[in-house]
């Protein structure tokens, strides 16, 4: 009987870290990204056709992340707020990696604090994802991805 649980968790372990080396797969977070690095695009507009892209924080973790170009800007949004582990790995170093079909971007975190520049995003997003106008985010952070 010990043999067949050890069995079991020996299996565990190894999926366990076959997945953590991997890249992200649904919610579950994953490591490093894999792609083909380009320069930072002039519009991100026409970046806007994937649903979800990748983001890696801070070493190989990653995440998939709704997102967002408006003009020469592209943006994620954390809609927990700070309780997402990836924005305390932003808070720690604001170097990220973002995926988009099979490109890799290298870029700085900045969270958005202008109302401004918050209305546009969030316009933006409520269009793209067709989130009603009624919905709110009071824990959000919003970050603009920008060059390194």
């Amino acid at each position: 009987m010990q043999t067949h649980t050890h069995g079991k968790t020996l299996l565990l372990f190894v999926f366990l870290l076959a997945i953590s080396a991997c890249e992200p797969i649904g919610p579950m977070p994953g490591g490093g990204l894999s792609g083909n690095v380009a320069t930072y695009p002039s519009s991100w507009s026409a970046l806007n056709a994937s649903e979800v892209v990748q983001l890696e924080v801070n070493g190989p973790y990653s995440v998939n992340i709704w997102g967002v170009g408006v003009d020469r800007g592209y943006y994620v949004a954390a809609g927990k707020g700070s309780e997402s582990k990836w924005t305390r790995k932003i808070a720690q170093n604001s170097a990220v990696r973002l995926r988009i079909a099979e490109t890799i971007y290298e870029l700085t975190a900045i969270k958005v604090d202008d109302d401004d520049e918050l209305k546009t995003v969030l316009e933006a997003y409520r269009t793209k994802y067709e989130l009603e106008a009624s919905e709110d985010f009071p824990d959000a952070i919003l970050y603009r991805l920008e060059a390194r």
